[in-house]
């Protein structure tokens, strides 16, 4: 066997594990922000790993602005 078929086995092999691998972090972190939604963490609030972008609940037709306070208006 020459010693450039090892050395592509063993690239091959190192890059297929580095791969395995974050694929098993990816799942196993995933997994765990389910148990702690689930558990409704309060501590995901200042967690640095994860970002809530926009959270929004209202009629259609509403308009979210930046920096304004939302107040409830009657009919």
């Amino acid at each position: 066997m020459a010693t450039g078929d090892v050395v592509g086995w063993a690239c091959s092999a190192s890059v297929i594990l580095a791969i395995l691998g974050y694929m098993f972090y990816e799942f196993r972190k995933r997994w765990r922000l389910g148990l702690r939604l689930v558990a409704l963490d309060e501590s995901l609030v200042y967690d640095n790993s994860i970002t809530v972008e926009e959270i929004t609940n209202g009629p259609p037709g509403s308009v979210l602005i930046q920096g304004t306070v939302v107040e409830y208006l009657d009919d």
